[in-house]
């Protein structure tokens, strides 16, 4: 399956108690990953305690911020920090997470049909799919990609906080890379409302969208190279 590339795990994690033990040991158990790296992103609940109680009975790398650097942050330092030659994002906040996901996002990456995958958490069922949100897709976390594709963005990712999976979208889609969606059935993506007060997530998703159209200013080049591409393409 890995066709003699390395794999490296990446978790950024912040304040996420309830779900951060399963995470981790669901890719610890994949056989595809050959490095498993987990950034606690300065959290302030019991996620840094979890983690470093694992590591008691587990080998991985574990990176702590004591305060929060934001999302972006914790990603590029991992890539940073990763030996794979391929890179494997997962969310921290998910909920089922199988080898078999890992596995259908690392295939068409390996086999030279897509240089990212993006792979879309989806709990329904494989027969019934509706698509009022389906742009949102392009902004989900878990994602592979070759570690080489993404180093040249890594001090941009590192101020991108929430708009990271933005820029690294920009930046294939500017360099004419090729991204696949593939659909994890089964996994769980929580929403910020089920892991907090409501008035709590609430505020979180304007910031979110702050980041997010912050990082396509700071990177308008990459947004007119996209243009250009899709006009000479038209």
């Amino acid at each position: 399956m890995n066709k003699g590339k390395t794999v490296s795990a990446i978790i950024s994690v912040y304040n996420e108690e309830r779900t951060i033990e399963n995470v981790i040991t669901s890719l610890l158990n994949c056989y595809l990953i050959d490095e498993l790296i987990v950034v606690n992103d300065g959290s302030t609940d019991k996620s840094g305690q979890i983690i470093s109680k694992l590591q008691e009975s587990y080998s991985f790398k574990h990176i702590d911020f004591p305060q929060n650097r934001g999302k972006s942050f914790a990603m590029a330092t991992g890539v940073e920090s990763a030996q794979g030659e391929v890179i494997v994002f997962v969310d921290a906040d998910i909920i089922g997470l199988k080898c078999s996901h890992i596995q259908k996002m690392l295939y068409p990456l390996l086999n030279g049909e897509a240089d990212m995958v993006i792979g879309q958490p989806y709990a329904g069922s494989k027969k019934k799919r509706d698509d009022p949100l389906k742009p949102l897709e392009l902004l989900a976390g878990e994602r592979a990609v070759y570690r080489q594709d993404v180093l040249p963005i890594i001090d941009k990712m590192k101020h991108a906080r929430y708009g990271a999976e933005t820029l690294m979208n920009l930046y294939y889609k500017s360099q004419k890379k090729r991204i696949k969606i593939e659909y994890l059935w089964g996994l769980i993506h929580l929403k910020k409302f089920q892991k907090k007060p409501f008035h709590h997530s609430f505020k979180d998703y304007p910031i979110e969208a702050i980041h997010i159209f912050r990082t396509i200013a700071a990177n308008y080049l990459l947004l007119a190279t996209v243009a250009k591409n899709f006009i000479l393409k038209g």
